[in-house]
């Protein structure tokens, strides 16, 4: 039979070990760890906070395409605060997606809180439809 040897280190050996390579402390990560949770929790309740009630919102309700060279729509504003002033901006694209106009539709102050605006871009070539990109109070 082959001769099995067994090692078992002594005290000094496993202080010789412990020096050499100590235990690592994992309080340090943890604890940075939760500071960044916290942080990267504080700023995802802030961000939607501040974005979930915007000054100025719409919706483009219609749009029509009047020659090659122009399209009418119309937005549906929606200003919690009238007297804020917006600006929306709307796009047209051709059958190939290529953006072909754009419009900043300004919103002056108001009285009333929802409100219809009727528009106009200027195309470069024909376009197939309209789309809102977004809106923006404006100073």
């Amino acid at each position: 039979m082959d001769a099995v040897s067994t090692y078992s280190p002594t005290a000094e050996d496993e202080a010789r070990i412990a020096a050499r390579y100590p235990r690592r402390r994992r309080w340090p990560l943890a604890v940075s760890g939760i500071v960044l949770g916290g942080l990267l929790g504080t700023w995802t309740l802030w961000t939607a906070i501040v974005h979930s009630n915007p000054a100025v919102s719409a919706q483009l309700t219609s749009f029509e395409i009047a020659s090659d060279s122009e399209v009418r729509f119309v937005l549906h504003v929606d200003r919690p605060d009238p007297s804020v002033r917006g600006v929306c901006t709307v796009i047209t694209q051709s059958p190939n997606y290529q953006q072909v106009g754009e419009v900043e539709v300004v919103i002056e102050p108001g009285t009333e809180r929802l409100q219809d605006i009727s528009a106009t871009v200027r195309t470069i070539s024909r376009a197939t439809s309209a789309s809102l990109q977004g809106c923006r109070a404006a100073s």
